[in-house]
């Protein structure tokens, strides 16, 4: 559908002002279309999700995240990219993808593939780093692999540690029926210990009302525990 402002265009005409030459500005459509593309790069098919017109989560784009919820998230969360520039990049990598990049980086060094999702693997992500590095905020999706590794809990830890030694910040989003607990195939106890210890814990996201845009007051966001542990952190320390 051609633009009623611009015409197609993407840019609109200033009065003249003579004798300098006529200036243009860029249209609003031309926002709306690159909003799009960027919900579409972090995740296919977000810009096709009810928007929320509020979230708890705005302005937390910097900061480290277990989020448990459940499809409401992505409500949320593109609250949250359309209201970032359009050059901010996000991604959304499920716990399947993180496997297969590192099925990828094994593959490359010749060692047999244990893995029934061996197939999958492409020369897209190569390695870990290939896949986590580049977004300046990237979200994990648990729950999406199914099929046994060995080396899972390995796979999220080196995520997770590879975004901290860049500083760079982690959502970490588990389905309620399916907790990031002890028993669960991406858990090891480090992982444990770096997520009690510097993540924030995001529970009971609801989608706001559609009209007044009230946020839910059931929303918990628990603070990292400041109490010192012996146990090593991810990043290495004590």
């Amino acid at each position: 559908m051609t633009c009623e402002i611009c015409g197609g265009s993407g840019f609109t005409e200033n009065p003249p002002e003579p004798p300098h030459p006529p200036t243009l500005n860029r249209c609003s459509c031309m926002l709306k279309r690159d909003i799009i593309r960027n919900l579409e790069n972090g995740l296919r098919g977000l810009s096709s999700v009810p928007s929320s017109r509020s979230s708890n989560l705005r302005g937390l784009e910097k900061k480290d995240l277990l989020i448990t919820s459940g499809q409401e998230f992505l409500s949320h969360l593109k609250h949250v990219v359309a209201n970032m520039p359009t050059t901010w990049a996000f991604k959304v990598a499920s716990d399947a993808e993180l496997v297969t990049a590192w099925l990828g980086s094994i593959g490359l060094q010749g060692k047999d593939i244990l893995d029934p999702d061996a197939y999958m693997v492409s020369t897209q992500y190569v390695t870990i780093p290939d896949l986590v590095v580049p977004p300046d905020l990237l979200i994990i999706r648990m729950g999406v692999k199914v099929a046994r590794n060995q080396a899972a809990s390995e796979v999220l830890a080196e995520a997770v540690n590879t975004r901290f030694h860049e500083h760079r910040p982690t959502w970490i989003w588990e389905e309620p029926s399916y907790p990031l607990n002890p028993g669960h195939m991406f858990w090891s106890d480090k992982l444990g210990w770096t997520l009690s210890q510097h993540f924030e814990r995001v529970s009971g996201l609801r989608i706001p009302d559609p009209i007044t845009g009230t946020k839910p007051s059931s929303v918990k966001i628990l603070q990292p525990s400041s109490g010192n542990s012996s146990k090593k952190s991810l990043r290495g320390g004590k």
